[in-house]
C-alpha cells in the first residue's frame, strides 16, 4: 500500500503521493478527467532580478577565468573563504549523541531551457532573493552552496549570435557557442573572450555541471573559479540572476531534467576535479529544486532522463548515503492534471504565457521523498511556493542528522 503524506504549511497543500488528490478546502478542485480545452495563462511573474535573453548583448566586468580545464571546487580554488564555519563533527559536545539540526544546506537548482521556458525562468529568478534569505534567517545558517544546472548539455541545435564593429561578436548558448561563433572568421572576440586564445572547458557542454554564464554570454563572476556559490558571493542575488539565465533554445541532446539533477550529485562531478567539485557535502541537507514545462518522459517513444522516478529518487538517495531524509525536493511543474492543480487541464507549453503541460512521472518522483512539493508552474508569482518550501526545508532539518 502507498503511504500518502499530507501537510499544510501556511495555507498550501503539499502532497507527497503520486498523483494524490491535494485539495486546498477553501478553493475548488479541478477535474482532471475534464474535456474542457485549457485557456492561456497571461499572468507574469513580478520582474525583480530578472535577466532578460533578449535584451542587447552585455558588457563584462571581469574577464573570465582560463576555462581550459575541469571545474575546481573549494579545495583547490586557490583561494581560502573565511566566512565558512570549521567542518562539524556530527557529534554533540555536551551528550555524546549524534547531533541534529541544519549548519549547511547544499542549493542545487535544476532549470529548463526549452523554448517556452522564458516566464518561468523569470518567475524563478523573481522569487530567488527571499527564498535563499527566508532560509538562512529561519534556519539561522551562514553555511550554503547554490548552484544552478541546466536540463541539457549546454550546445544548441543553432546559435544566437551578433556580431558588431571590429569583430566584437556575442552568441548563445554560451559559452559553447563561441566555438562556431569564432571558427566563422568575422570574430575578434567572442561573448568578451578574445577568439585567438578562446578555451571552452568540457564542463560547459556536461550534463549537470553548475553554470558560470547566462545564456547571452555574459561572465557570471562565480568567485574562486568555482561553479557554485558561496554566502561570501558578492552579490549572491545578482550572481544567481546570471547563472539561472539558462535561456531558451533547442538543443542538439535532450532535455532530461532529472539526468542533469543525478549527475549534479554525482561522485564524479563532485569528486576532485570534477566539475562541480567539493559542491555536494555529506553533513549538509541537500534541496533541489526543479522547473520545467512538461513531463521528463521516456515512455512511448518520448526521449528524457534514462530510468524513471524511482531510479531518479535511488541516485538522489544514494548521493546522500542512502539517507533520503536529508533530501528535500521542489519541483515547479504542470500540475492540470492534479485537482486543484493551477494549469487548465490538458494544457501545454506556451512560449508567450505561464504554462506547463501534465508531469505525472515528475510528480511521482517528488511524492517518492518524506520531504518534497509540488507547486504549479502556472502560478502568477512563485514566491508562495518557496516561502511554504522553507518551512518543509526546516522541517527537515529538525531531523536531520549530519553524516
Amino acid at each position: 500500500m502507498t503511504r500518502t503524506t499530507k501537510t499544510v504549511l501556511g495555507g498550501w497543500l503539499m502532497c507527497a503521493s503520486a498523483l494524490t488528490a491535494c485539495v486546498d478546502p477553501d478553493k475548488p478542485g479541478v477535474d482532471s478527467d475534464s474535456d474542457t480545452t485549457a485557456s492561456a495563462v497571461t499572468a507574469t511573474p513580478p520582474a525583480t532580478g530578472v535577466v532578460d535573453t533578449d535584451d542587447a548583448p552585455p558588457g563584462t566586468s571581469a574577464d573570465p577565468p582560463d576555462d581550459s580545464g575541469g571545474g575546481t571546487g573549494a579545495a583547490s580554488a586557490g583561494g581560502s573563504d573565511t566566512s565558512t564555519p570549521p567542518e562539524t563533527t556530527g557529534v554533540d559536545g555536551t551528550t555524546g549523541l549524534a547531533a541534529t539540526g541544519c549548519q549547511k544546506v547544499d542549493l542545487l537548482f535544476v532549470i529548463d531551457s526549452d523554448l517556452t521556458m522564458k516566464s518561468e525562468q523569470e518567475g524563478l529568478i523573481a522569487a530567488f532573493p527571499a527564498f535563499y534569505d527566508g532560509l538562512k534567517s529561519t534556519l539561522g545558517m551562514q553555511d550554503t552552496h547554490v548552484m544552478a544546472v541546466g536540463a541539457d548539455d549546454g550546445k544548441g541545435l543553432s546559435n544566437t549570435s551578433q556580431c558588431l564593429g571590429g569583430g566584437k561578436c556575442f552568441c548563445g548558448p554560451a559559452p559553447v557557442c563561441c566555438a562556431n561563433t569564432c571558427e566563422g572568421g568575422n570574430a575578434e572576440t567572442c561573448n568578451g573572450v578574445a577568439c585567438a586564445g578562446l578555451q571552452i572547458s568540457e564542463c560547459a557542454s556536461q550534463y549537470g555541471a553548475g553554470r558560470d554564464y547566462s545564456n547571452a554570454g555574459k561572465f557570471c563572476e562565480i568567485a574562486d573559479g568555482r561553479r557554485y556559490m558561496l554566502d561570501s558571493q558578492p552579490d549572491l542575488h545578482g550572481t544567481f540572476s546570471c547563472a539561472a539565465a539558462v535561456g531558451q533554445y533547442e538543443a542538439q541532446t535532450d532535455k532530461r531534467p532529472m539526468f542533469a539533477a543525478t549527475e549534479a550529485v554525482s561522485a564524479a562531478m563532485n569528486g576532485a576535479g570534477g566539475c562541480d567539485e567539493g559542491f555536494l557535502r555529506s553533513d549538509a541537507l541537500l534541496v533541489v529544486v526543479f522547473v520545467s514545462d512538461k513531463d521528463d518522459t521516456n515512455e512511448n517513444g518520448g526521449t528524457g532522463s534514462p530510468g524513471g522516478p524511482q531510479e531518479w529518487y535511488d541516485a538522489l538517495v544514494a548521493a546522500k548515503g542512502g539517507s533520503a531524509d536529508s533530501v528535500v525536493v521542489l519541483g515547479l511543474v504542470g500540475d492540470g492534471n492534479m485537482t486543484g492543480g493551477g494549469c487548465a487541464p490538458n494544457m501545454s507549453p506556451d512560449m508567450e504565457t505561464l504554462a506547463g503541460g501534465p508531469a505525472p512521472r515528475l510528480q511521482e518522483f517528488v511524492s517518492k521523498f518524506s520531504h518534497g512539493a509540488i507547486g504549479s508552474i502556472c502560478a502568477a508569482d512563485y514566491a508562495p511556493f518557496f516561502s511554504n518550501g522553507i518551512a518543509l526545508v526546516d522541517q527537515a532539518c529538525d531531523a536531520f542528522t549530519p553524516g
